[in-house]
Order: C-alpha cells, then sequence, then structure tokens
C-alpha cells in the first residue's frame, strides 16, 4: 500500500511540474498557444467518499425506474415502421398522448414558415385525423406512411430513416394527394417528405424536414409527468437518426 500512495504521489507532482516545463518550452513551439491544465488534488480516500455519497442516490433513481427508456425496449431502433406509428401517435390530436394537437400544429407552422407557397393549416386542428400506413384514394401502388386528414387539407407524410426516396417516389405522392384533395372537395393537397437525406430534386409541392427538426420541436413540450418522459425520450431516439 505504500508502495502505492508513493507512486501516486509522484505522478500527482510530475503532473504539477510539466506546465513549467512546457512553459520553458513555449518558444519551441512558435505560435501553438499552450492551454493551462491542474491536476485536481483528489486521492483515492476523496474518491471513495463521494461514492459512498453518490450511489445511494443512484441506487434511488434505478429502483425509481428513471433509467427506462420504453421507446428502447419497444425495440423502435431504425425501422420505419415503428418509428412512423409513434409519430403518427404523436401527431393524432386525439391520441392519448394528452398533447392535443400540439406537434401537428407546431409541424405545419414549421413547414409554413420554411416555405411560403405552403398555407397557413395550424389553426383549427383538433378534428384532424391521423392515419399510418395507409393506401389512400383507391390506390393500390403508393402506401403513405403518415396520412392526415383536415377539414380543409390532405396531408401525406412519407419517413425516411436510412434509405432513400424511390424513383419518382415523391411526384408520384403529389399525384396522389392532388386526386385525393379534388376527391374529399378539400382546399390543399400537401406531401411533407421527414427524412436525414435531402431528396434527388423534389417537387416544389413537397416540404422537407428533418428528424433533427421533430426533435427539436418535441423538445419544447412539458417535462413533468408520464407523457412528458416518453415524449423527451423519444425526441431524444430520432436525434439518434442523424
Amino acid at each position: 500500500m505504500n508502495n502505492i500512495n508513493i507512486d501516486i504521489n509522484n505522478d500527482i507532482m510530475l503532473c504539477r511540474r510539466l506546465p513549467a516545463l512546457l512553459n520553458t518550452m513555449r518558444p519551441l513551439l512558435g505560435r501553438h498557444d499552450l492551454v493551462s491544465f491542474c491536476v485536481p488534488d483528489i486521492m483515492p480516500e476523496r474518491i471513495g467518499e463521494l461514492t459512498n455519497i453518490i450511489m445511494p442516490l443512484h441506487n434511488q433513481a434505478w429502483e425509481r425506474g428513471d433509467a427506462i427508456n420504453i421507446w428502447d425496449v419497444a425495440g423502435l431502433k431504425y425501422n420505419e415502421g415503428r418509428n412512423s406509428a409513434v409519430l403518427g401517435w404523436l401527431l393524432d390530436p386525439q391520441g392519448t398522448h394528452g398533447w392535443g394537437a400540439r406537434l401537428l400544429r407546431d409541424v405545419l407552422r414549421l413547414a409554413g414558415d420554411r416555405y411560403p407557397h405552403w398555407p397557413r393549416l395550424d389553426k383549427d386542428l383538433n378534428t384532424v385525423s391521423v392515419v399510418t400506413e395507409c393506401w389512400p384514394a383507391g390506390s393500390t401502388t403508393e402506401r403513405v406512411d403518415i396520412a392526415v386528414d383536415g377539414d380543409d387539407f390532405v396531408l401525406f407524410i412519407e419517413i425516411k430513416i436510412q434509405a432513400r426516396e424511390g424513383r419518382q417516389q415523391l411526384a408520384r405522392y403529389v399525384k396522389v394527394a392532388e386526386a385525393k384533395r379534388q376527391i374529399t372537395g378539400r382546399r390543399h393537397g400537401l406531401v411533407l417528405y421527414l427524412s436525414t437525406i435531402a431528396p434527388v430534386d423534389p417537387p416544389e409541392e413537397v416540404a422537407l424536414m428533418t428528424w433533427r427538426d421533430v426533435a427539436d420541436i418535441l423538445a419544447q413540450f412539458p417535462k413533468g409527468g408520464f407523457n412528458g418522459a416518453i415524449t423527451q425520450q423519444f425526441a431524444q431516439h430520432i436525434r439518434k437518426f442523424h
């Protein structure tokens, strides 16, 4: 034990002499500035004391379930279908999350701010319906990840995580959105592309958004309560896509 203490003391003394040595060498380094530093005077006994204080708090948090991340347990990972289902649930004003139309309103508001040709659709959203993985307007070829039907608009959301869009995929979605708009008598037919990678030559009618954009929106939600915890966990989860 005495040998260990001697080695530790020698290491600390060496570290304390290093700044003086480096200052002596400074003229040899030209314009490169040295970053001053010091070694904290923390001995093994002090580390043991801090550990004894921290571990009971850590154990209490663990037993309370503070480490639980339900999205990791659910195995969302990078699966587009699973992440689409959670996002659709959060976008649904009638969703059991209790946020009402908040996420949908903020997403539409961001799209309207980013794309002047997009209509302002961030009001009167409480009666909107949200469906995931649907075949709109009787189509047998185009499956939409998330379809949002409002009083005055049709919105298709296509999500990608690690993949790129298919050939002319967004152009086809624009046509299907327009067809459904005409069939339902709505005023607007819109397409939102959510991805980590910008599409190739997207149609003007398509608004682009990243997962980081959605995560930034969710990060502004209240953090208290069960719904706050799982919402923040989802925000942290989708940040991993970038």
